[in-house]
């Protein structure tokens, strides 16, 4: 695929699927944000009580649950809370420290989400909502997403549909089925 821009779909608009679409959208791929729900997001307006704590300064391997340990923590250390931070700090989000816990300096998790929203603008990322993807097919020259609408096709998919943790918000566990059907264990 030299010389060709590949195209990412990633499946979830929540906080992970915003941060995988804006990273791969850096890496010059042409991206399409897929989500279930009418917005993208949303969860993150409730995170820390509406003002989005969106990292803690303490960070060991005892504070994540999994039934591999270091699963998570292996990805912690590649992007631990100072990465988070400048990140966002890149976005124009500015942080305050609240005993160890991390928030937009604004106290309003819509300032993240705005961030995010702003910057798949800029990166010109195009985001589809009230798509339910319904099966992942790997195929010779990509993958083709079935959908309640039309089929999406992509060189590389990045799954990012959540847990279970909050159906209301999107994070229903849909993304579970999709993983298995592609042979992948959840851990």
């Amino acid at each position: 695929m030299k010389g060709k821009q590949r195209t990412v779909a990633v499946i979830g608009g929540g906080a992970s699927g915003m941060m995988a679409a804006v990273t791969a959208a850096l890496e010059g791929a042409r991206v399409i944000l897929l989500e279930h729900k009418d917005r993208i997001g949303k969860k993150i307006l409730s995170t820390g009580n509406g003002r989005c704590n969106f990292t803690n300064i303490y960070q060991e391997p005892i504070c994540y649950h999994s039934e591999d340990p270091m699963f998570p923590w292996k990805i912690v250390e590649k992007f631990n809370a100072q990465a988070v931070i400048s990140f966002f700090l890149q976005l124009g989000v500015y942080s305050k420290n609240r005993n160890g816990y991390i928030y937009p300096n604004s106290d309003q998790a819509s300032a993240v989400l705005d961030a995010f929203r702003m910057e798949l603008d800029r990166l010109k990322v195009e985001i589809r909502t009230g798509v339910e993807c319904r099966e992942i097919r790997p195929g010779k020259k990509g993958f083709t997403i079935l959908t309640g609408q039309d089929p999406v096709r992509a060189d590389r998919v990045i799954l990012c549909a959540g847990s279970k943790a909050a159906p209301a918000t999107g994070s229903d566990g849909s993304g579970y089925d999709l993983a298995k059907k592609l042979g992948h264990r959840i851990i």
